[in-house]
């Protein structure tokens, strides 16, 4: 795996690339306020791939997005929102096949989340494998996708496979959040597919159950080694408030929960994922990557929203992480249960 320890500039140093689906969030603006509720809501930028691309253009890195998009109002907004974060759209295809789509969100009692979408035949979903230039991707240091876009339409199943098949034909890191939705990853057919991205990628991010989902183990050891056995070098597995676990070589860093009021969970995966491929990028040792990802995650639940809203800077990822509110443990890999 390179990994670019050099002093670089980001402007000098190779992109990191995540392909998605971009979206509307619309997120209540009352506290309480319930989905069938009348009331302001607020128009944010979103979709999983969109916010790591975000997130790694805050964190440092030359970042870029491979997706679809229309020629619709939103649609722009949502383009100007990324380039407003410093994200490279020179891999967008403005197409005229539909429209963005949409999800309204609403806050539960007790800290959960509910989404609703209307994103059938959305623009974004309908990006396929011709829309993707070879060699901006040959040229890239990583790409990344998120799992549900395996489901969401074949055109986009394809797109993942193509991105995919040119990454590892260049030697391109290739980084994998399964990011499952129950409500698309049904069957045995969806559980293959995982499978299959999880063989084929270098780096995975995957919550602690969604490892225990793909490889039918509970232990955070045993998940580890079983999805080092199915294919990635380095995993990242996160424990929601207990924190994250790197592994990598054989090592873990264990990365305990950092005591912070959580306020919305959108995005902490992603923005984990991000710091996981900038920090790689960099050649950070291990303890100091586990906790760089696991500060960069925590501080996106602190606050509503994500792109725009809530997405952290690199000044206090560090300052996060070098406090003692950030505690690392390291160890062999075989001495984790």
């Amino acid at each position: 795996m390179e990994m670019d320890r050099s002093n670089a500039s980001p402007l000098t140093r190779k992109p990191i690339l995540a392909l998605g689906e971009l979206l509307v969030d619309l997120i209540p603006e009352r506290t309480g306020m319930r989905m069938e509720d009348a009331g302001a809501v607020i128009k944010t930028a979103s979709g999983s791939a969109g916010i790591f691309a975000c997130a790694a253009a805050l964190l440092g890195a030359r970042s870029g997005f491979i997706g679809k998009v229309g020629r619709d109002s939103l649609s722009r907004m949502v383009m100007r929102t990324l380039e407003g974060q410093g994200v490279d759209l020179s891999c967008v295809t403005v197409s005229d096949q539909g429209q963005i789509g949409l999800a309204f969100l609403e806050y539960l009692p007790g800290g959960g989340r509910n989404y609703q979408y209307y994103r059938r035949n959305s623009v974004g979903s309908l990006l396929d494998a011709a829309d993707l230039e070879e060699a901006d991707i040959a040229g890239a240091y990583a790409v990344h996708f998120p799992g549900m876009l395996l489901e969401l339409t074949p055109q986009m199943r394809g797109a993942c496979e193509r991105l995919v098949e040119i990454a590892r034909s260049n030697g391109v890191l290739v980084s994998f959040d399964p990011n499952i939705r129950q409500e698309l990853a049904s069957g045995s057919d969806a559980l293959r597919r995982l499978q299959w991205a999880m063989e084929q990628a270098d780096v995975a991010a995957p919550t602690l159950w969604e490892g225990q989902f793909l490889t039918g183990e509970t232990t955070v050891g045993n998940v580890l080694r079983a999805l080092h056995g199915m294919g990635p070098r380095v995993v990242a597995l996160t424990r929601d408030k207990d924190g994250a676990v790197i592994s990598m070589d054989g090592q873990v860093a264990v990365a305990e929960g950092i005591d912070v009021e959580a306020v919305d969970p959108t995005g902490a995966g992603d923005t984990l994922a991000a710091a996981l491929c900038v920090g790689l990028q960099e050649g950070m040792p291990l303890a100091r990557l586990a906790a760089f990802c696991n500060s960069a995650g925590t501080l996106v639940i602190t606050r509503r929203g994500a792109i725009g809203m809530a997405l952290p800077a690199r000044a206090q990822v560090e300052a996060l992480a070098a406090s003692d509110a950030c505690r690392v443990t390291c160890l062999p890999l075989d001495g984790l249960p």
